[in-house]
C-alpha cells in the first residue's frame, strides 16, 4: 500500500532508518489489524502522505466516514492525540485511539479542503481566518503531558554551523533564548499552524497535523509565515506579504510587531536547519525568508 518510490516511504525510512524500514515491513499487517479493531471498511490512502500513513475509511457500524493516522513513531502521535484533544471543537475530533498500535480514529472533516486550496479567498482573508484561528487556540489553558518548550528547538540550529552566516545563526539563537526566558504566559501550541493545516468543515474551519510545543503565544503564527512554500500571491515582493501578514495579525491579535518579526525569523531559521540536515543544501522558502528578515 506504500510504494517504494513514494515520498511518504523515503521519508520514514530516511527519518527513523531502521525502525521505519521494520513498521513498513509490517504495513500490510498492521492496517488489518487497525482495521479489524476499529470495525472498518478497507482503508483508502490520501494523496501526498509525508511521514505519517493518513488514509479513509467508513466504520462498518454506523457508516461513518473516518480518517485513519498512523506511524512508527508512537510518542509523537500520541502526543498529537492528546493535543486534539484538549483542543476538541477548533480541532479534527479524536473517536478512537490505540497507542499500542500508534493508531488515531478521527472524524473526516468534509468537504476538508485548506486554507490553501480555497482560491476564492485573498492572502489576507486566509491570513485573517488564520488569525481567528490562532486567538481560539490561544484562549486554551495549558495542560500537563510530554509537550517540548520551543526552547528545545534552539539545539537544532548547530547542524547550520559553518554553512550560514555565523550572524544569522547568532540572531536566531539569541532570540529564541530572549523570548523563552519569561514563560509566564507560555500556552499549548500547535507550532506547525499554516495554510494546509486548516481545514474547512461544514460551515466552519479546523485545524488537523499538530506538533504540539508549550511557549510564547506569538510563537504560533511563526510557521504561516514560510509555510507552505507555494502559497505566496505572485503579485507582489516576498517582503510585502510578509509584512502584509503581520500587519493583519497584528491588528486581529495584537501581537506585537517585533516580536512577530522575531518569532518568524527564527522559525524560518529553524525550518532551514532542518531542510538542511536531511539534505545538506540551503534551498527553499524557509531560507528565503529568513534572509528577509534578518535585518
Amino acid at each position: 500500500m506504500i510504494s517504494r518510490d513514494s515520498n511518504l516511504y523515503k521519508n520514514i525510512v530516511t527519518t527513523w532508518k531502521a525502525q521505519g524500514e521494520q513498521w513498513l515491513l509490517q504495513f500490510p499487517s498492521h492496517i488489518q489489524k487497525i482495521e479489524a479493531l476499529w470495525n472498518l471498511e478497507p482503508i483508502k490512502p490520501l494523496d501526498n502522505l509525508s511521514f505519517h500513513f493518513v488514509g479513509t475509511s467508513i466504520r462498518k457500524s454506523d457508516g461513518i466516514e473516518v480518517v485513519v493516522k498512523t506511524g512508527c513513531d508512537i510518542e509523537s502521535l500520541d502526543r498529537e492525540r492528546q493535543w486534539l484533544r484538549h483542543f476538541g471543537g477548533v480541532a479534527a475530533q479524536v473517536i478512537e485511539s490505540d497507542k499500542a498500535l500508534g493508531a488515531t480514529l478521527m472524524e473526516r472533516l468534509i468537504p476538508g479542503e485548506t486554507l490553501k486550496q480555497s482560491k476564492q479567498f485573498s492572502d489576507d482573508e486566509q491570513t485573517i481566518i488564520l488569525a481567528n484561528m490562532i486567538r481560539e487556540l490561544n484562549s486554551r489553558s495549558i495542560i500537563s503531558g510530554a509537550f517540548k518548550h520551543i526552547a528545545e528547538l534552539s539545539k537544532d540550529l548547530d547542524v547550520l554551523k559553518g554553512a550560514v552566516d555565523s550572524r544569522m545563526l547568532d540572531k536566531a539563537k539569541g532570540i529564541i533564548s530572549e523570548l523563552t526566558l519569561d514563560r509566564s504566559q507560555d500556552c499549548l501550541l500547535h507550532g506547525d499552524l499554516h495554510h494546509d493545516n486548516v481545514l474547512k468543515h461544514k460551515h466552519s474551519w479546523k485545524v488537523i497535523d499538530p506538533h504540539g510545543y508549550v511557549g510564547d503565544p506569538t510563537f504560533e503564527m511563526a510557521v504561516m509565515m514560510y509555510n507552505p512554500l507555494d502559497s505566496y500571491p505572485v503579485n507582489r515582493p516576498l517582503r510585502k506579504t510578509l509584512e502584509r501578514r503581520m500587519e493583519i495579525l497584528n491588528e486581529h491579535i495584537n501581537f506585537d510587531m517585533q516580536k512577530m518579526k522575531a518569532w518568524a525569523f527564527a522559525a524560518a531559521m529553524i525550518s532551514t536547519a532542518w531542510d538542511y540536515g536531511d539534505t545538506k543544501k540551503l534551498l527553499g522558502i524557509p531560507f528565503l525568508v529568513a534572509q528577509e528578515l534578518r535585518s
